[in-house]
């Protein structure tokens, strides 16, 4: 009711709590469609500040402990970048063919897929500058190969972190 006005300020304080899902995104449609307003939101949730939000302030216990952009934070924070890759070959062999051509790489998981499928999942290392190994349309190329030239991959994802789980 209060947004109706298109006020210059605006504070909500867990506007999203106890709202289903198709109302909690009409909500962020709306707040993100204000023009000429600010908004100050208290949230627990962290994907909600990092869709809403051009920057964020983190407090524990009563103290501001970081202060950003989404983009930002996870830089400054985060874990870099999560690949992902579905394998056609043993894992073995996998991990064998990434120590060699892929460096940049190293093994943090194996895991279940949701569909039931065998997934591995490798790390960016953190010493290493994006730049260095030609960005992430590098990466991408890579596992393309993998993937339509190499066939020993059937799918592949390349994630950044988010912000929850950066910091929770």
């Amino acid at each position: 009711m209060s947004l109706v006005a298109n006020p210059k300020v605006e504070f909500l304080d867990e506007p999203t709590t106890g709202v289903d899902p198709v109302s909690r995104r009409s909500l962020f449609k709306m707040l993100k469609n204000l023009q000429d307003s600010s908004l100050v939101l208290t949230t627990h949730r962290m994907d909600e500040a990092e869709s809403l939000c051009d920057n964020i302030a983190i407090m524990v216990n009563g103290r501001f402990v970081v202060y950003g952009s989404p983009g930002h934070l996870k830089d400054q924070y985060g874990q870099g970048y999560l690949v992902t890759m579905k394998p056609k070959i043993p894992e073995a062999e996998l991990n064998s063919y990434v120590t060699q051509n892929l460096p940049y790489l190293e093994k943090q998981d194996s895991v279940r897929a949701p569909d039931g499928s065998h997934e591995i999942q490798y790390q960016v290392k953190a010493d290493i500058a994006l730049d260095s190994i030609g960005g992430l349309s590098q990466i991408f190329q890579s596992l393309a190969n993998m993937r339509y030239q190499d066939k020993i991959i059937t799918d592949f994802s390349v994630t950044r972190s988010s912000l929850e789980q950066v910091f929770i």
